[in-house]
């Protein structure tokens, strides 16, 4: 297959044909080469490297009502999304082997986009030897922080060089259900501290203001960190009502505002939606169930920033591509676009201003912070490993065709031919 288009070569925009082979990119040129030419130079149209989400919630098993890995990678596809990587906080839990092995059962029959599991901290020791061959990590959440086996199963992903993903709010910090920043900025310099004494590779989600991702940082390379679009454009001055709870919480203006004007300069090194699905009904609750959806906004909340300048093109990228391929180990094969990395293309059209409309969403919630709010352009199309699962607003594989991303690691392609 040959697509040609405008695309983002690392930091530049080139018009290009980018050969794709057995899912692989092998040659990027800028003669035609001999073939039949898919064309996307429409004005307006970019081919961008598929994004990947460091932080959704598919939900499935007893919650599949808010969502499923079918509803929920189509809904990551619309939003040109290639990964998605999945929370445990499942009901049932994910932090025992014979959940860990039903979950990857239900992904790889439902899902149509790659993915990866986060495995859950467990009661037991007994539940931890081997985890990493599912998943690609995990996930630490407040209520595991008083985990009496915690120190030891630090120690094991350390030693394993497993990623560990941490949701930073000290829960002895927090006051009559108060999440204040402070429990935020403890939580951080404790997991910090521990990544620097283990050599841990620790992932900081969700940060919600500058302050905090400066704190995040250790000189070491082993700590990384993320945002999301809703601390981005969200204030708790503005946004008020139960329909905004989300966990952390929204924070004051001044905090949402120096964030935004910051993204380009602190050191963050991922975007990431916490694409948290619940029905209408479970938000607007008597205690009201925190988070959005995301994953279908994300992209075009980032290319609306790229389009005010508060990004480049190669900052959209570099945040929610190139860095997450990092931070999971798969940039070797992902992240950019070039010879010998896996075809994850997203083709974004940015002609016109279009808004929000929750309506048509694919994922299951039918809502969103956003609703309303004008983006610029939208996702064309989502090609992952070389297959178009996403063209217009229609899904093009079957379910199922989403493969485990621990089956990428260590993968190499095929050479690659020299390009013009």
């Amino acid at each position: 297959m040959i697509i040609h288009g405008k695309a983002l070569l690392w930091d530049r925009i080139e018009n290009v044909y980018i050969k794709i082979d057995d899912g692989w990119i092998t040659d990027i040129s800028k003669q035609a080469p001999t073939g039949e030419v898919i064309e996307f130079d429409k004005p307006g149209m970019v081919i961008l490297p598929g994004m990947i989400d460091l932080h959704v919630h598919m939900r499935d098993f007893e919650q599949s009502y808010k969502e499923d890995f079918y509803t929920g990678t189509l809904s990551a596809a619309a939003g040109g999304v290639c990964i998605v990587v999945d929370m445990p906080n499942t009901r049932p839990r994910n932090n025992r082997l014979e959940v860990l092995r039903r979950r990857e059962a239900v992904a790889s029959s439902k899902a149509i986009v790659d993915y990866g599991l986060y495995y859950g901290v467990p009661e037991s020791l007994d539940e931890l030897e081997g985890y990493e061959e599912l998943a690609v990590g995990m996930k630490i959440y407040p209520q595991d922080y008083d985990n009496p086996h915690l120190s030891d199963i630090l120690r094991y992903n350390a030693n394993k060089n497993i990623l560990t993903v941490v949701h930073p709010e000290d829960p002895s910090d927090m006051s009559r259900g108060v999440r204040s920043l402070s429990s935020e900025y403890k939580a951080i310099s404790m997991f910090r501290e521990k990544a620097v004494k283990l050599g841990l590779r620790l992932h900081l989600t969700h940060l919600t203001s500058v302050n905090s991702i400066f704190l995040a940082q250790t000189g070491e390379s082993n700590v990384t960190t993320d945002t999301c679009p809703h601390y981005l454009l969200l204030n708790s001055d503005q946004h008020k009502g139960i329909y905004y709870k989300v966990h952390p919480p929204l924070r004051p203006k001044d905090i949402q505002e120096s964030l935004l004007e910051n993204i380009k300069q602190c050191p963050l090194d991922a975007i990431s939606t916490d694409h948290a699905p619940h029905t209408i009904d479970e938000k607007m609750g008597h205690d009201g169930k925190g988070g959005f959806p995301g994953l279908e906004t994300a992209l075009p909340i980032l290319m609306t920033l790229y389009r005010r300048a508060l990004l480049t093109l190669w900052d959209v990228a570099r945040l929610y591509s190139y860095k997450p391929a990092a931070i999971l180990g798969l940039d070797d094969i992902l992240g950019t676009i070039e010879p010998g990395k896996l075809a994850n293309l997203v083709v974004y059209d940015m002609d016109g201003e279009y808004p929000v409309d929750p309506s048509g969403f694919k994922t299951k919630a039918k809502h969103s912070p956003f609703d309303g709010m004008k983006v610029v352009g939208r996702v064309y199309c989502t090609i992952v490993r070389g297959r178009f699962v996403y063209i217009d607003g229609e899904a093009h594989v079957k379910n199922g065709y989403g493969v485990n991303i621990k089956n990428l690691l260590g993968a190499r392609p095929k050479p690659v031919s020299t390009g013009d």
